[in-house]
């Protein structure tokens, strides 16, 4: 499956979204350097995030065999895609018969389903978790469940782990 370069025009610069490589880059550093689950890595659609029981062979798209999902299950137990992405990076590396095409169709699955890393953006267009957190009267931990979740369009963890939601559109 080719990854095009996404791109959303805004009003003086143009922001642009990580690739699959640079993707695949980013989130093998950070795991490496902050060893934390993939949930503070990277941001995922709030679609996904309420899926109960993950399938990932697909017949069109064939990224993961059958026996990596079995592979994936048994050591996980719970199918749902938060538990997941509550994992280390390290954990699905170091699984037995996961094998390296499978770890890499892995990698590939979570930049489909993550929301997209701007790596060009103007920082005064987003919101801080700390800012947004005082702006909703909302303890910050409590608000990072719920931008883990996907509860706020748009938010995204950047290259540096902070969290950031667009701030709204002024219209005239």
């Amino acid at each position: 499956m080719e990854h095009v370069r996404r791109q959303v025009v805004v009003v003086d610069m143009v922001e642009v979204e990580m690739s699959y490589e640079q993707f695949r880059a980013h989130i093998k550093k950070a795991s490496r350097q902050r060893n934390v689950p993939l949930i503070k890595i990277v941001a995922f659609q709030e679609r996904f995030m309420k899926i109960e029981e993950v399938q990932f062979f697909d017949v069109e798209k064939n990224y993961m065999s059958v026996q990596a999902c079995n592979t994936v299950w048994m050591n996980l137990g719970n199918k749902s895609f938060h538990n997941l992405v509550s994992q280390h990076l390290n954990d699905f590396k170091n699984m037995e018969n996961l094998g390296r095409n499978s770890f890499e169709n892995l990698i590939r699955e979570l930049y489909d389903t993550a929301v997209p890393i701007l790596i060009n953006y103007d920082p005064n267009q987003y919101y801080t978790s700390a800012q947004l957190a005082e702006i909703l009267a909302i303890d910050e931990g409590k608000l990072i469940e719920q931008l883990e979740m996907g509860r706020y369009k748009g938010a995204f963890i950047n290259e540096e782990g902070q969290w950031l939601k667009p701030k709204p559109q002024m219209n005239g």
